[in-house]
């Protein structure tokens, strides 16, 4: 796990040990720089866990480089006499970053979470999208440019031949990541369980499933365990459980928004069980839908132009960091766990994206490429399972609106799980985004 966190202006240096302590799960201070730039203002900044933080000189000055990286991801911040601070992200954007500047403009910080900046007294904090870059000069000016993303459309190597070129690209991908212990988020379906048989036999890992008793995730995954031979630990929750982490999870990804809730807090509980079990890194399948059309909101383009699913999978890859992965992010981060994301790997995105729709949606099937290459290597009734998405196979959703329905004393279900939640982080005194 990692992290980065700086400050510039006034009382930047006693801000850091703030930023570094509220965010002590994602590493111990790897390094820490202070110092003055040339009109005086302060700076600090530290890089936690396994971030990196390098200083440089020359006639013009000198630059701090912080950087939370990761493979082909990483979330950056340089500090420099003439700028002051840039901030950018790669394209994906698998990595979280966050800045602000308090109320009356004295002091600019980033984070790699919003508790961060909120612990210094920085409560409108802004996102660093993915593929932009943040430039803020004398803590006033602000100006936000965006990278060229075009480097995903480049052609990729095989993608002439789509099943063997997955196969192949996926395989070093995961030679790639693949760690002596790793946990891996384990539903049941395709995404999953290609990866799982896909895995080096080197790897040391165990599959993950969580859900509650009965639910469609337990049964699927635990069929499919079966199936295949492999290891499964099994998560099961109650309703009690989830009263216990709600407030946890609503803390830990900083929302109260009932689709996020549902989906962290299954995630946060795997995590929880894999830091256990010694891991320190969860792998899972979250981008094979956006890459290789596998929701439902795909099916209307079936028969639309090549270029119209295309462009909505390239969108749709483009957002699911905001969408997706910066919740996920923070769900495991107070158990000091790194994601890995082999779908998102660049190779595997620009093979995508490269691909003919026809390889994506073919005669109703979604995920077709994917389903093809898993053909190779599990049954057919694994590689064409349908999946239902992670809050309903969980049946976390459903327990949640029963609870919120009791809480709250109301038979109506119409927004009270948003009104619970809500009331959960009012009466924890837990902040949340806006």
């Amino acid at each position: 796990m990692s992290g980065i966190v700086g400050a510039i202006g006034e009382c930047a240096h006693e801000a850091l040990p703030k930023m570094c302590k509220t965010l002590a799960y994602r590493g111990s201070v790897h390094r820490s720089l202070r110092g003055e730039l040339t009109d005086g203002m302060e700076f600090a900044v530290s890089a936690l866990g396994l971030a990196t933080l390098s200083e440089e000189s020359n006639q013009h000055g000198f630059a701090v480089l912080a950087s939370d990286s990761n493979y082909a991801s990483y979330a950056r911040a340089c500090i420099t006499n003439s700028i002051a601070l840039k901030l950018d992200r790669d394209v994906i954007g698998l990595r979280p970053l966050f800045y602000g500047i308090n109320d009356t403009s004295t002091l600019c910080a980033f984070a790699s979470e919003r508790k961060a900046l909120w612990s210094i007294g920085i409560k409108k904090t802004k996102r660093v999208d993915p593929s932009t870059v943040v430039t803020i000069s004398g803590l006033r000016d602000i100006a936000v440019s965006r990278k060229s993303s075009s480097t995903l459309l480049n052609k990729a190597e095989n993608a002439s031949e789509p099943v063997s070129g997955l196969r192949n690209v996926l395989e070093c991908v995961l030679d790639d990541v693949a760690q002596e212990q790793m946990g891996i988020a384990f539903s049941g379906g395709v995404d999953s369980t290609l990866l799982c048989k896909l895995m080096p036999d080197c790897a040391s890992h165990l599959n993950y499933t969580v859900g509650l008793p009965g639910s469609h995730d337990l049964k699927s995954a635990q069929h499919a365990a079966r199936l295949l031979n492999v290891d499964l630990q099994t998560i099961e929750l109650n309703a009690h459980d989830l009263e216990i982490f709600l407030p946890i999870v609503i803390e830990a990804i900083e929302s109260c928004n009932p689709l996020d809730i549902a989906i962290a807090l299954p995630f946060y509980v795997l995590a929880k069980q894999a830091k256990a079990a010694g891991f320190s890194s969860i792998l899972t399948g979250q981008g094979a839908d956006e890459l290789f059309a596998g929701y439902s909101k795909y099916a209307s383009l079936h028969s639309a132009p090549n270029d119209m699913l295309n462009n909505a999978l390239e969108r749709d890859v483009l957002n699911i960091a905001r969408d997706n992965l910066e919740r996920d992010n923070l769900a495991v981060a107070p158990h000091s766990l790194d994601i890995v994301l082999p779908y998102l790997d660049p190779r595997v995105v620009i093979f995508g994206l490269a691909l003919d729709s026809t390889w994506k949606l073919h005669d109703g099937t979604n995920k077709y490429v994917l389903r093809r290459v898993a053909e190779q290597v599990m049954p057919w009734e694994l590689a064409y399972r349908k999946k239902k998405a992670i809050q309903y196979g969980t049946g976390v959703t459903s327990m949640l609106q029963r609870l919120a329905r009791i809480k709250m004393h109301q038979s109506n279900s119409r927004g009270i799980l948003s009104l619970y939640l809500r009331s959960i982080a009012e009466k924890q005194g837990i902040l949340v985004a806006a």
